[in-house]
């Protein structure tokens, strides 16, 4: 097996153990050109996924790198990124409070804009969830 796609094995792993699934690009990004999308998936499932979230011998676990995720995409102010990391943390089994504590410790660190757009954030997806949206 060559590097890549043993990198490609483990990013789909850690995927399916935190029950995210990256479709093929054109479908998860259908505003670029097919294949830039490809790419990126690509990118995200070989690298992100592969190399970083299923680092052997790492002392951190994937719900905290689930939460440090949510932390880094808050303190960037990408929201879209922030939305979808909160929904798979809670299709994670990360609870709603988990979450909230997680925004709540960052707004002295990340402003209070930011937590709160978060905290609206978090309250939205765990609705649309719940199926209250």
């Amino acid at each position: 097996m060559t590097e890549t796609s043993e990198r490609r094995v483990r990013g789909q792993q850690v995927l399916a153990e935190i029950g995210t699934a990256l479709g093929p690009g054109r479908e998860r990004y259908p505003h670029l050109p097919r294949e830039q999308a490809e790419h990126v998936i690509d990118t995200l499932v070989d690298y992100c996924f592969g190399d970083t979230w299923a680092r052997p011998g790492s002392a951190i676990d994937l719900r905290t790198r689930r939460l440090l995720t949510i932390a880094a995409t808050l303190a960037m102010g990408r929201e879209r990124q922030l939305r979808a990391h909160i929904n798979g943390a809670l299709g994670q089994g990360i609870s709603l409070e988990e979450v909230v504590e997680t925004i709540n410790h960052l707004i002295p660190y990340c402003g209070f804009p930011a937590g709160l757009t978060a905290l609206d954030i978090a309250n939205e997806v765990a609705a649309a969830r719940a199926g209250k949206a």
